[in-house]
C-alpha cells in the first residue's frame, strides 16, 4: 500500500467527521468549500438518513407538539 495523499486524507477526515455526526454546515466550513452544496455534491452519499427516516421525524415531532398543545387546552380549561 502507498502513502496516503492529500486528497485521501481530506476525503477520510471528512468521511470521520460525518460518522461523529458533525452536521453538514460546520463540516463544509472546516472543509473550506465555497458552499455547502460543494460539500453535499461531494459527501452526501456519507451522511445518515435516509427521506423515510426524515418524514418519520418529522411525524414524531409534529406528533408530540400536537399533543403538547392538547394538553396545554386541556390544563386550561380545566
Amino acid at each position: 500500500m502507498g502513502r496516503l495523499r492529500l486528497h485521501q486524507a481530506r476525503h477520510t477526515y471528512a468521511s470521520f467527521m460525518i460518522a461523529a455526526g458533525v452536521n453538514a454546515k460546520a463540516l463544509s466550513s472546516f472543509m473550506g468549500h465555497s458552499s455547502i452544496k460543494v460539500t453535499f455534491d461531494l459527501y452526501g452519499h456519507l451522511m445518515p438518513g435516509t427521506e423515510a427516516e426524515a418524514a418519520a421525524l418529522l411525524d414524531t415531532y409534529l406528533g408530540a407538539r400536537v399533543e403538547e398543545g392538547a394538553a396545554a387546552v386541556r390544563t386550561a380549561s380545566a
